[in-house]
């Protein structure tokens, strides 16, 4: 029941034999084997897809449930021995794990001997529950509402540009002004083409260069391809080294933190309550890209 709903979860039998570490085959045998003892078709497959029968998501459901309390068990148990072990699945914006959580992973491991880390660095928006994760890192105005989410540190976004591109373009005074610069665009946002500014504004600006991928973005941004709309934790040292000239700083909009979303529990699994400390006291004395101007 435990492995139909992980099965489930995955999305695929491929992918739940990946995280559980067995063989695609010895996954669907067992799940063939649970279908033959209760009677009933629980998953329609095709070579391509995997859908639920009316009768498998009924049991999903219970199944889903019993696991759920497994898991809390588990966690309760973990966090009575006060042990640090496991595998840890933990999922972090591309630029920001390559920057400020690959860097920590040896000495976190060695200080941790029994855990096993599995980083997943993307962009696109991941899910505690349905992806398996951990904890997430997210970089987000607010936690979203019914999460629980602890603050690493402040991060406000700055219009900037290499002070090669300024001497060959000029300064924009007011946003406004933008319109008549090359802006590049972060795709990976919602709206990549709407830059905000304090008081509301918002600027709809336009650009011939557009990546969804913030490390190639600040490279495009110090080889004087344009301006840019970008978090201080991705160039802010770039800014304090005047490698960067930030510009319109009195209207910059600056609402965004790094967070670090977790399950509610009252029994924080030990693995996970480490990995937030070890995280958090790195940014005790205020992260590098404070201090900005």
């Amino acid at each position: 029941m435990l492995l139909f709903a992980r099965v489930v979860e995955a999305g695929s039998f491929a992918e739940a034999a990946r995280a559980l570490g067995q063989t695609r085959a010895a996954v669907s045998k067992q799940i063939g084997a649970l279908e033959e003892r209760i009677g009933a078709q629980l998953l329609q497959r095709t070579t391509r897809q995997m859908h639920l029968t009316e009768i498998g998501e009924e049991f999903y459901a219970r199944c889903a449930r019993i696991a759920a309390e497994v898991d809390e068990a588990e966690r309760a148990v973990a966090s009575l021995q006060g042990g640090v072990r496991g595998t840890l699945r933990i999922a972090a914006p591309v630029t920001f794990g390559l920057r400020y959580v690959a860097p920590l992973v040896s000495a976190f491991l060695d200080e941790y001997p029994e855990l096993q880390l599995d980083l997943v660095l993307s962009d696109i928006p991941s899910s505690l529950e349905s992806e398996g994760f951990d904890a997430l890192i997210r970089v987000a105005a607010r936690a979203e509402p019914g999460e629980v989410a602890r603050c690493l540190a402040p991060s406000r976004h700055v219009v900037c540009g290499a002070p090669e591109y300024f001497a060959a373009h000029g300064i924009p005074e007011r946003p406004e002004e933008l319109l008549s610069h090359h802006c590049l665009l972060y795709s990976s946002l919602e709206a990549p083409s709407i830059w905000r500014f304090r008081g509301g504004k918002t600027v709809r600006v336009r650009g011939r260069f557009a990546v969804n991928h913030g490390e190639t973005l600040r490279r495009a941004v110090l080889d004087g391809v344009g301006v840019a709309y970008m978090p201080t934790f991705i160039v802010g040292e770039d800014v304090a080294a005047g490698r960067l000239q930030c510009v319109l700083d009195a209207d910059a909009y600056s609402v965004q933190k790094v967070w670090v979303v977790h399950r509610g529990s009252r029994n924080l699994a030990p693995k996970v309550r480490a990995f937030m400390d070890y995280l958090g006291s790195r940014f005790e004395g205020g992260p590098p890209w404070e201090g900005v101007s």
